[in-house]
């Protein structure tokens, strides 16, 4: 992309055959008062690159595809989100921002993928914190957290865009059985992550800073440490606190992500363009629907409809996210979900999840791609 802004081209999506692109992102994970997690021997040598969390790579290369610039397409989402940042003024000349900048603008993936990836959420994202008057920058917190992807699974059983983790997950109604779970669910897991972020942020006196290291560490993790501070005397921002060494970086990772979104041209980056319009749309289902049958009938392929619909494992119930023009054709021809319809459930049939151990196995670590 130019480093110029010019009007940016529609996103389409493309139902093709899936090629997987490796991500150039480490995630940390919104721990919520679990203890921190220990940084592995072979990261030692690197600021803040704690151990892996996202278990494959998001299949986001042949499904999200630029068209031309039409006057439908609504410009630029980034231009909007730059109209909506106000945490900017807490990013200029801060040490510990300018290198996670640096470490940021080494890793271009990062930036690739945050714009692939994004692509399917961000718009929604924009929109209800737009809703409820929030920075826009914290838009970008699910790159910071999970590299935009629902499937993501951290060693400490946090899941989702927004890494809940189980206990945190239940504080904000977000539901979590054997065969569902609302964590990673696009829509309630970015309503609950909005819900805590926006209590965090009333606990800590308006202070947005304290607010997402709050997110990050916990706010009993926070309160502590402002404590300690002023029975010594000491300023109690966020700049001023003794906090782990994740939470050390978690905020300025996120606010040198916001700077080189909202001044690209200066750093010298390419942001992949996204445009300002829904990528998917909701659909009301009256019965339980088979994702591998739906993809089957609509022509949408099934990851597509996985990374839109991950709570339910191949299930949806309630209501259905699809790609717009898709949604469009579905919605033309209410038999096309009736033949992808499953049975229903009773509620005495759903098995809830005890506790994290009961939580499907996955894969531990994924293989950092090179040069990151």
């Amino acid at each position: 992309m130019p480093r110029s802004l010019a009007p940016l081209p529609a996103l389409r999506f493309v139902p093709k055959g899936l090629s997987m692109l490796a991500m150039g992102t480490l995630l940390y994970g919104c721990q919520h008062l679990e203890p921190q997690l220990t940084i592995g021997d072979r990261f030692a040598n690197e600021p803040y690159r704690a151990q892996p969390r996202w278990l494959e790579p998001v299949p986001t290369d042949t499904l999200i595809e630029i068209g031309e610039s039409s006057p439908q397409s609504g410009g630029s989402l980034w231009a909007r989100m730059r109209q909506g940042f106000s945490l900017q003024g807490k990013t200029q000349g801060v040490a510990r921002i300018d290198e996670q900048r640096r470490w940021l603008m080494q890793r271009p993936a990062f930036l690739t993928q945050t714009g692939r990836a994004g692509s399917r959420y961000l718009h929604f994202i924009v929109g209800e914190l737009n809703k409820r008057n929030m920075p826009l920058e914290l838009a970008l917190l699910p790159a910071i957290e999970s590299g935009f992807n629902p499937n993501a699974h951290s060693p400490a059983q946090a899941m989702g865009l927004w890494q809940f983790i189980p206990a945190t997950g239940r504080r904000y109604q977000l539901q979590q059985r054997g065969d569902y779970d609302e964590r990673r669910d696009i829509p309630s897991s970015t309503r609950a992550a909005l819900d805590y972020l926006s209590y965090l942020h009333e606990y800590f006196d308006g202070d947005w800073l304290l607010a997402l290291a709050a997110y990050n560490a916990g706010e009993g993790r926070v309160r502590e440490a402002i404590t300690r501070n002023r029975a010594r005397g000491l300023a109690t921002n966020y700049w001023n606190l003794a906090l782990p060494g994740e939470t050390q970086n978690y905020v300025p990772r996120l606010l040198a992500l916001s700077q080189l979104v909202n001044t690209p041209e200066h750093y010298g980056v390419s942001l992949a363009p996204i445009a300002d319009q829904p990528y998917f749309q909701m659909v009301a289902l009256a019965q339980p629907v088979d994702l591998s049958q739906l993809a089957q009938l609509s022509g949408v392929h099934e990851r597509e409809l996985r990374m839109l619909n991950p709570a339910g494992r191949g299930r949806v119930r309630g209501r259905l996210l699809m790609p717009v023009e898709a949604s469009r054709r579905l919605l033309a021809q209410p038999d096309m979900i009736a033949k992808a319809a499953l049975p229903r459930v009773s509620p005495g049939e759903e098995q809830v999840v005890a506790s994290p151990d009961t939580v499907e196995p996955q894969v531990a670590e994924a293989a950092v791609p090179p040069g990151v």
